[in-house]
Formats: C-alpha cells, structure tokens, sequence
C-alpha cells in the first residue's frame, strides 16, 4: 500500500478537500448575500455578475467556477431560502391539529416578514416557477407531517393530501398579499382571524 501522508490523523487529501468544501461554502454564502442585498436595493433585471462579485469582493473567474450566471445563483439562493422556510416554518411537535396550524402560521408570517424585501424583490424578478417548487415542497412535507400522530385521531377520514394542498395554497396566498400590501396589516390581527378558522381539535 503506499504511503498516505497525514495531519492530525487525517489522510492530507481528505483534509485539503474539507478545506475546499468550506472555501467553496464560504464563497456561494459571499456571492448569495450580495444577491440579497443588491435585490433589497435594485430590480434584479438591472444587476449584473460584475456587480455581485463587486458587492460579494469576490472575482469574477471565482464566480463562473461556481455558477453560470445570474440566474444559476438566483436559482441557488431561492433553492436555500425553500429549505431554511420549511423548517423554520412547519413544526415538528404539536399536542393538537389546533396547536400545529397556529404554530405554523407564526413561525411562517415571522419568517416572511423578516424577508419581505427579498419576498417582493424575488416576484419582481419572475421567480414564479420557484414558487411553484417551494408550493410544492412544502405540501409534501406538510402530508407528511399530517401522516404521523396526533393528525390520524384528531382528523379521522382526512386525506393528508387534500389538506397539505389546501393550507399550503392558501397561506401562500395570504402571505402573497400580506406582503405586497403598502399597508402591513399587523402579525396579531392575521393571527387572531387564522385563529378563528382553524376548528378546535
């Protein structure tokens, strides 16, 4: 066998990847949170991969050895901010149906409205396939959380699709309004309405 040179009791290759992995995480986090911000301040139409790597202090050679254009890095950051929303915003521990929903609801207006600049911004840039996708993901996760207990004896005959669809769809739409609106009608109150819908169980 040859000889495999170590440091620390790690094979050098394994360390040099771990190395590149996290130069490499660092990079898309630099490049992604400059996207953030220059969409906070302009249309994403009018900025340019000169502009990110500008604001991310990162070169452009950088830039394409990691992405395509700006879209492939639109696309990346939405891809993240999907992940971060459905576990930030679907619970995984809830006595009652009742309890579930409300909890999800707040965590979900929490989470938006600390984006709603990206929110608004994301829309301006036709990402509504992204939409779709984070729609979608998230009602498969949510069916799958209304599988497992206490959703089974609580809500006897409800098919876990159905509802998934039906609350993802319309919270989305919800918060699509909410968010738009030049007048932010305030947590307490969208809370205290959702409230009254959501059935005792």
């Amino acid at each position: 066998m040859l000889f495999r040179p170590t440091k620390g009791g790690v094979p050098v290759e394994e360390k040099q990847k771990d190395n590149l992995d996290l130069r490499q995480r660092k990079t898309r986090r630099q490049l992604t949170q400059a996207l953030v911000e220059l969409m906070e301040e302009r249309p994403f139409q009018e900025l340019s991969v000169t502009d990110i790597c500008r604001r991310a202090m990162v070169h452009r050679t950088t830039f394409y050895a990691h992405f395509t254009d700006k879209q492939e890095l639109l696309h990346y950051l939405l891809t993240q901010l999907e992940r971060e929303c459905i576990d930030a915003c679907i619970p995984q521990d809830a006595p009652t149906p009742r309890e579930f929903f409300l909890e999800a609801a707040r965590s979900t207006l929490a989470f938006f409205k600390e984006r709603r600049a990206l929110y608004r911004a994301c829309l301006e840039s036709g990402a509504d396939t992204q939409t779709r996708l984070l729609e979608d993901a998230a009602a498969n996760e949510l069916c799958l959380r209304m599988s497992r207990p206490p959703f089974p004896d609580a809500l006897p005959g409800v098919d876990p699709r159905i509802a998934a669809r039906f609350y993802v769809g319309a919270m989305l739409s919800l918060l699509h309004w909410w968010l738009i609106s030049p007048d932010l009608v305030p947590e307490e109150v969208l809370l205290d309405h959702l409230a009254r819908f959501i059935p005792n169980h």
